[in-house]
């Protein structure tokens, strides 16, 4: 049997991105997904497996519960999602994402 988080789409850089935060906060998927009021545990599955995307109507509820202010969050996920426009933004240089209090 295959692990969801094994699947690699093409998203995946992203997904494990968050991921790895929603971990280091200590917060399960299905937490995640109440607090955030994201529509489904699998829903964030996908994501964290690279299979979907975030849009961005749920950039500031993540971002809160991930510690990242909304416009932070914005910029990691544009980052991974559309590395162009990322840097037709800010550059090369990333900018230093800022935890929210």
């Amino acid at each position: 049997m295959t692990n969801n988080t094994d699947i690699r789409g093409p998203w995946a850089e992203g997904g494990h991105k968050i991921a790895a935060m929603r971990q280091a906060r200590e917060i399960t998927q299905s937490e995640l997904a109440e607090q955030a009021g994201l529509p489904s545990v699998g829903w964030i599955a996908d994501v964290e497996a690279g299979r979907r995307p975030v849009p961005s109507v749920f950039y500031k509820a993540l971002g809160q519960q991930l510690g990242l202010g909304a416009s932070d969050f914005a910029a990691l996920c544009l980052k991974h999602y559309d590395p162009k426009a990322f840097e037709a933004l800010f550059g090369a240089e990333k900018p230093a994402l800022k935890l929210a209090a």
